[in-house]
């Protein structure tokens, strides 16, 4: 007897829970907004500044801004996702032979990306994706510092590509928290007065940690 009901309240149990996850499933229609903290680590360099010596490169320093994800599902499982942020500001530093020159420039860049998503297991309050798409920087505000400061900088903007993975967890069927990760394709051409034209690879990794609502 004490068996079957242990069976009876593990299978209530299980219901109930089936239930709920049932409530909480992503479906066509809805709207996913994410807000949270984001952050920016480049991975690449620039190439070669012969004008300043050998070996001498810059790279972009890491950032974090506040960060907002958009999802519109197109199905139950195909998702569309724009990652918006409040513009980051990066210190841009000398490295090989001109490492000791430390912080030579400064720039503020906004990074919008579209990409297609793909939602595993949306039956669960764990619902992982995956994402392709592309991206658009936007440069502004180009300050030559240090040993450079006095000089001209600008940077061009860049079109490429974006992958994304991500998981939400459902807390409710309106509230969740996440993560996502991305790897952009940034690259751009420096154009400075002092060492001439050259070529930058930024190509970050970008982190965004959120609280979300479903509508």
């Amino acid at each position: 007897m004490i068996n079957l009901k242990r069976a009876a309240l593990g299978a209530a149990i299980t219901a109930a829970l089936f239930t709920a996850a049932q409530a909480m499933a992503t479906e066509a229609g809805d709207i996913k907004v994410r807000v949270g903290a984001a952050g920016v680590y480049p991975t690449g360099d620039s190439e070669t500044i012969n004008s300043i010596g050998p070996g001498a490169k810059v790279e972009a320093d890491s950032a974090w801004s506040l960060g907002l994800s958009l999802t519109y599902m197109y199905t139950d499982n195909i998702g569309i996702g724009l990652l918006g942020a409040y513009p980051f500001t990066h210190d841009i530093e000398g490295k090989g032979s001109i490492n000791g020159l430390g912080k030579v420039g400064e720039a503020t860049q906004l990074p919008p990306t579209l990409t297609l998503q793909y939602y595993f297991n949306n039956k669960s309050a764990f619902t992982p994706f995956l994402g392709a798409g592309v991206n658009y920087t936007y440069f502004w505000d180009e300050k030559a510092k240090g040993a450079l400061a006095g000089t001209n900088l600008d940077l061009d903007d860049s079109w490429g590509y974006a992958l994304e993975a991500g998981l939400d967890y459902d807390i409710n069927d309106k509230w969740m928290v996440g993560a996502q990760v991305y790897y952009i394709d940034i690259e751009t051409t420096a154009h400075s007065s002092a060492v001439g034209k050259f070529n930058v690879d930024v190509n970050p990794v970008a982190y965004l940690f959120t609280a979300g609502y479903k509508f």
